[in-house]
Formats: C-alpha cells, structure tokens, sequence
C-alpha cells in the first residue's frame, strides 16, 4: 500500500521520461494493422515515432516508400530526431503515420505543424483524455498532453488538416485518418 501512495506522489511531482520506461507491446501490432488499412493510393509514408517498425509489416503494395523516424536508433536506416528538442525530418512525404507517439509530444502544436509541411495525409492514433481520463495514470505512462477529442481535432484544424475517416477504438486509441485543408486563396 505505502509503495503505491509513493509512486501515485511520484508520478504527480515527477516528470517520467519515455527514454526511461521504453518498451513496445506485441499487441500494439493490432492497432497498427488497423491504422495501415487507412492508407489508401499513398505511396510515400514517414512514420514518426516508428519504435520497433511493425508498419513496415502492414504497407499495402502501392507503398514505394518508407522512412522510419525515432528518438532512437531502430536500424541502419532510422532517421534520428527527438520532436521534444523540435527535431523533425526534412522530408516531404504523402503520409505521415503518427500510432503511440503523440502523447509523448510536449509542444503538439509544434508538431502537428511540422506534420502539415511535410504531408498532405496524415493516420494518428491518440488516448484522448476522453477514454483515459486519469491524470496520474496518463503521467506515469510518461505522457506529456492531456488533449480531449474536441481539443484535438481543433489542434488538427489549426495546423490545416480535417478529419477524412474514422477508424476503431482500440485499447483507448482513437484512430484518424486526416487530410490537408484546401484553402481559398
């Protein structure tokens, strides 16, 4: 009982690192497989925070093109940022695939509008607020926002994307797919 009073402390006081809990479940596959049957005539993917690169096993055949991004090394061909020092690719791509990554991001506005520059798609998959609303558990999963539904999809707006499609819950992921705004001029 006292080690758990002292880690729930912990985790409202104490700002826990990703680098310092990183590990990746098998079962994430299910929601990454989910998210690749979104890609549609995209032949260009960037996948920001790819961890362990599992899309790779789910790209449909149009897919020419994978580039996989992380903090940390993941093979010969990762390329090497951290979003949290505003490090981000400078590569032009038709999607950008975003699955357990966002929540880590501390300036999501940052982000997103990185994300917008660089793709005309983009497939995200987030734990809204909504369907895990613990605070000191999304903390001590090492979780950086806290964004509703609603106040994602007006991040998204803002940084020029609309909702396209709406893939399955899965495991308290909402699953998007979202395409760049056409402007008037």
């Amino acid at each position: 009982m006292f080690n758990q009073t002292v880690k729930r402390f912990k985790s409202l006081f104490v700002r826990t690192e990703w680098k310092e809990i990183e590990y990746f479940d098998a079962e994430w596959k299910d929601r990454i497989r989910l998210m690749a049957n979104l890609i549609e005539d995209e032949q260009t993917v960037l996948d920001l925070g790819c961890g362990q690169m599992w899309l790779k096993d789910y790209l449909p055949p149009a897919v020419t093109s994978y580039h996989g991004c992380d903090y940390a090394s993941r093979g010969a061909d990762t390329i090497l940022c951290d979003f949290n020092q505003r490090e981000f690719p400078d590569l032009t791509v038709d999607l950008c695939f975003v699955s357990g990554c966002l929540e880590y991001i501390e300036d999501v506005d940052w982000f997103l509008n990185k994300i917008s520059q660089n793709c005309n798609s983009l497939i995200l998959s987030y734990c809204t607020s909504n369907l895990v609303p613990d605070i000191a558990s999304r903390r001590s999963l090492a979780w950086k926002n806290h964004l509703s539904h609603v106040s994602l999809l007006a991040k998204l707006k803002s940084a020029g994307f609309s909702l396209y499609r709406q893939g399955p819950e899965i495991d308290g992921n909402e699953i998007l797919k979202l395409k760049k705004t056409t402007r008037e001029p």
